[in-house]
């Protein structure tokens, strides 16, 4: 078979880094994106290797250049892989605007500017397969994450709209809903980039114990809680994509979990959910019409299924 041609965003460091190198390993040829990209990943140029700048926080019309631009390297496009994100901890009353805007920027809006930008070479071409890296977070938020949490929360929405938008076309998407991994998403994306410093030491006082807590509890075995071996991500990722290996004879799925840690704290978050829905169905069901049947549309039922 051809080799794939692969765009992936977030290439300089952790996820993507492991990704780009896995795929080529793998026979396929990648054009890996990101900021100083050149400098960071120069020395692995190659035939089957090639890199475009790009900051997915960019504007619009920035981005759409820059993919049109990645489209023409190597002639099409197959698989798109947006890993580009990033983390930090403040809570959610001292938080700025430039600090909630850039995450969300970063985390959620520079993903949708380049699946737009792409969108319409893929259905021209009649196929194509978008994946993004998530977060478990957005099952099962942390305090002092809210705006991290709410932005992978909305990230995740949006691709599962956007797969039942996209698989008549022959389009699909999934997120990786990823646990704890030891990579550098909580760092400033360059250096004397102070955007996302979090943290409540020089803050409101009230929140400093709740604060300590958390992050103690994280500090006290960091590895405890980072049980993912960033090695096995990206052979897992390319197998998903190229459906191979461990995707081999499944259905495609549109949520995927990353880490013991994903799968047990969101299976313990949606039985919660579950089971307060229970608690509370008398009150959900007595603010409909007297004459409603209290059942759920057949056709809205098929259209929200992720199945």
């Amino acid at each position: 078979m051809a080799p794939l041609i692969w765009l992936v965003t977030g290439t300089t460091s952790g996820i993507g880094r492991s990704l780009v190198e896995h795929i080529i390993s793998r026979g396929d040829k990648v054009i890996a994106s990101g900021r100083k990209v050149e400098e960071r990943l120069g020395s692995l140029k190659s035939d089957s290797f090639a890199l475009l700048e790009l900051d997915i926080s960019a504007g619009r019309r920035e981005i759409t250049t820059k993919v049109k631009e990645a489209w023409e390297i190597f002639g099409h496009i197959d698989i798109l892989l947006n890993n580009a994100g990033v983390s930090a901890m403040k809570s959610a009353e001292e938080a700025e605007d430039d600090y909630i805007a850039n995450m969300f920027q970063v985390n959620l809006f520079g993903q949708m500017h380049v699946t737009q930008a792409i969108l319409p070479f893929m259905r021209a071409q009649g196929h194509g397969r978008i994946g993004f890296t998530s977060s478990s977070s957005a099952w099962t938020p942390l305090p002092f994450m809210s705006h991290y949490a709410a932005s992978k929360a909305a990230l995740s929405a949006y691709i599962e709209s956007l797969h039942k938008e996209l698989r008549p076309l022959g389009i699909d998407c999934v997120a990786f809903e990823c646990g704890g991994f030891p990579t550098h998403l909580g760092q400033p994306r360059a250096e004397g980039d102070s955007t996302f410093g979090g943290g409540v030491d020089e803050g409101i006082k009230d929140y400093v114990p709740g604060f300590g807590k958390l992050v103690g509890m994280f500090m006290s075995d960091p590895m405890e809680f980072m049980p993912g071996d960033l090695s096995k991500v990206a052979p897992r990722i390319v197998d998903i994509m190229k459906r191979e290996g461990v995707a081999a004879g499944r259905p495609w799925a549109v949520h995927i979990f990353f880490g013991s840690d994903a799968y047990n704290s969101t299976k313990q978050k949606l039985e919660e959910v579950f089971r307060l829905a229970e608690e509370w169905k008398d009150v959900a069901y007595s603010t409909d019409r007297e004459e409603h049947s209290h059942l759920l549309n057949k056709q809205y039922a098929e259209a929200v299924s992720i199945l």
